[in-house]
Formats: structure tokens, sequence, C-alpha cells
């Protein structure tokens, strides 16, 4: 029984990447018809002007064919510049969606294990971010109710490093001091996503307060692009994806291969089951607040960097974003959780090839309504029986 619903889980994810690719060759056609449609004309002005000049004295005369073989028609040139933008908004799409897929894997498993939709977890992405800033910075910066100004100045990855450590042990202090004991005093989960809200309207001023409204940049260093074929890369975007990769292939093995990890799953699906069976329950969900709020600051990191500069409410704005990858998915499913992400990402990116840039999210979240009106439990969701 298992097997088989991995297999229709592994089908539906093939079948989500071959729409995926269906409606991006679509794209490309209509606008490889549009880009010739526009540049007929010209051609047709370019070819007559050409024969219609006088033969060279002592000379070959200049035919439209011998134009035609050295220098590009203007439809050839509109369709690979069509091309090559369609694959470049592709790709960073995928990018885009790797990077969020840090922070909505960590707010799946935080779902999957307590079933709390925390809307406090987009601030736990620009506390990462503002975290690495505070430690690499050359300029001056001082802990919170404390009169001292300093100066850290520490490399990237040191400060990057610290920032994750120092993320992971808040939220130690969340699930220990907040979320631990509501759930001992029976709280329902209504009343502890209110608590969440106002937790993100906290942290999100207390960024602000502290680290202040401006854009800041973790790096300064200028970015060498790399050019493969027709997708332009830089060395931070291709150091951002090696290390979102391990991080989310590491998540995978430990939630596949370890026993905190097959805990962990266990926690997910029955947490009554789970306790009966020995299983610690509150010190699982304590390791997955740990590994959620890591994630995210990981996640921050990376889209600063990637973005070429943070703010204090980069968490905020990205919020519906996890949230539509999560539900996307399959609420608590991990995998269905990166899957989401992937989705979205690649949507929102070339969505602005026919869209403004104002309405890239808007897209995503239409396509999340789509697909739960056809699928209401998500691609990779289960089923649940009511009553």
């Amino acid at each position: 029984m298992k097997r088989s619903l991995d297999t229709r889980a592994k089908a539906r994810a093939l079948v989500v990447f071959l729409v995926a690719a269906v409606a991006v060759t679509w794209l490309l056609t209509a606008q490889q018809a549009a880009a010739a449609t526009e540049s007929a004309d010209v051609g047709t002005v370019i070819a007559t002007d050409i024969t219609s000049q006088p033969m060279l004295t002592d000379a070959t005369p200049i035919t439209v064919g011998a134009v035609a073989s050295e220098v590009d028609t203007p439809e050839q040139t509109a369709v690979s510049s069509s091309q090559s933008r369609v694959l470049q908004n592709v790709f960073n799409g995928f990018v885009f969606g790797l990077l969020l897929a840090l922070a909505s894997v960590g707010l799946s498993l935080i779902y999957g294990t307590t079933g709390l939709s925390n809307f406090a977890h987009g601030e736990q992405v620009s506390l990462g971010a503002m975290l690495a800033y505070f430690f690499t910075t050359d300029q001056p910066v001082s802990i919170p109710l404390t009169p001292w100004e300093f100066v850290i100045g520490w490399p990237l990855w040191l400060a990057a490093l610290a920032a994750i450590a120092v993320a992971g042990g808040t939220g130690w202090v969340q699930d220990r001091f907040l979320w631990g004991k509501l759930r001992k005093r029976g709280v329902g989960m209504v009343q502890q996503m209110i608590v969440s809200i106002g937790l993100s309207l906290a942290l999100l001023n207390f960024l602000q307060w502290w680290i202040g409204p401006d854009r800041l940049r973790l790096s300064k260093a200028i970015e060498v692009k790399h050019q493969f074929g027709p997708i332009q890369v830089g060395d931070i975007t291709m150091m951002s994806i090696g290390i979102a990769s391990i991080a989310l292939v590491s998540v995978a093995l430990f939630l596949q291969k370890t026993r905190l990890g097959r805990a962990t799953r266990a926690v997910s699906d029955n947490p009554s089951l789970a306790a009966a069976s020995g299983i610690q329950v509150n010190s699982i969900i304590r390791l997955v607040w740990i590994m959620a709020v890591s994630l995210a600051a990981l996640g921050g990191i990376l889209l600063a960097l990637y973005d070429n500069g943070t703010k204090f409410d980069v968490g905020a704005k990205l919020l519906l974003l996890m949230f539509a990858a999560v539900t996307l998915g399959g609420l608590g499913q991990a995998y269905g959780a990166l899957l989401g992400s992937l989705v979205i990402g690649v949507v929102v990116e070339t969505s602005t090839l026919w869209l403004g840039p104002d309405l890239k999210y808007a897209t995503a979240l239409g396509i999340l309504i789509i697909v739960l009106l056809v699928r209401p439990q998500g691609l990779l969701g289960r089923v649940e029986r009511v009553g």
C-alpha cells in the first residue's frame, strides 16, 4: 500500500512537470509567432531596399540570398532573443523556487508535527538575513537595549554560520517558552495561529527598530557572470544553488535514513500513536522548530545574496508564497513543499514575460487556486476521511 502511494505521488509530480513544460513550450511558440509577425514588414522593407540597389561597377551583383546568408534576418534575431529570455526566466524561477523551498520545507515540517500555521515564519527568514548583516558589516552595530556600539566585521561565511546558529537558538527559545507552554495548556490551533500573527508583527517592528528600514547588502563584491548557452549565471547564484541543494538533500536524508528523522515522520503522521510507541513527542517537535528556523535563516541569507540586497520586511513579503508552496505541495508534506516551491518559483518568474512585475505574485496564487479546485489535498497530499 505504501509503495503504491509513493508511485502515485511520483506520477503526480511527473504530470506537474510535464504540464509546466507544455505551458512553457506553448508560451515560447506564441512569442515566436508574435515576433515573426512584428518583424515581417521590417524584413520586407530590407529585402526591397537591397534588390532596388544598382549593381556595382566591375563587381558581382549583390543578391538577397547572399545577404541573407551572411546577416541574420530580423525574424531570426527576434526569435533568438525571445528564446533566450524565456529560458533565462525559467532558470531564474528554478533558482528562486529552490531558495524559497528552504523556508517552505521548515514551515511544512512545523505544520506536520504541530498542526500550527505559523504566520511568524516569514520573520525567521528576515532574521537570518539581518543577523548575517549584523555579524559581517563594517558599520557600527549594537545589541538591542544596550548603549555600546562596535564593529564585528566577520567574513561572510563565518557570519552566515553564526546567523544560522543564533536563529536555530531562537527556534529552541520559541518552543521552550511559548509554543510548548501553549500546547501543554491545551490551547487550540486557532488561538495559536492568532498568537503567531501577533509574534509576526512584533518581530517585524523589532527588526525595523534594530537594523533600520534601509535596504542592506551582505556582500559588496562584484558578481562575475558566466554564459552557458542562452542562460547567464553568476558566481553567487551558482554558490546559492549548491548550498541550497546540499541543505535540502541533507534534510531528505535526515527524514529517511536517521532514527530521529523516522521519529519526526511518525509524529507528523500520528502524534498519539508515536507517543504510545515511546517517542518523546515534545523533544521531536523542539528539534523540528530548531531545524525549521535554521533552514529559514539560511534561505534568508541566500535570498539576500541572490537579490543583491535585503530589508527587514523581506520575509513578510514572501510569507504568502511560502503558504502557497506548502498548500500546493500538500499540507505537512516536506517533499510536497519542495515541489510546490519549484512550481511557484517558475510561475512567478515566467509570468513577467507577459504580465507586469507587480502581478507576478498574483499569478502564483492563481495557480494555487486552480490546483486546489482540482486536487484539494495538494499535489502530494493524502486524502483524509472525515467522520
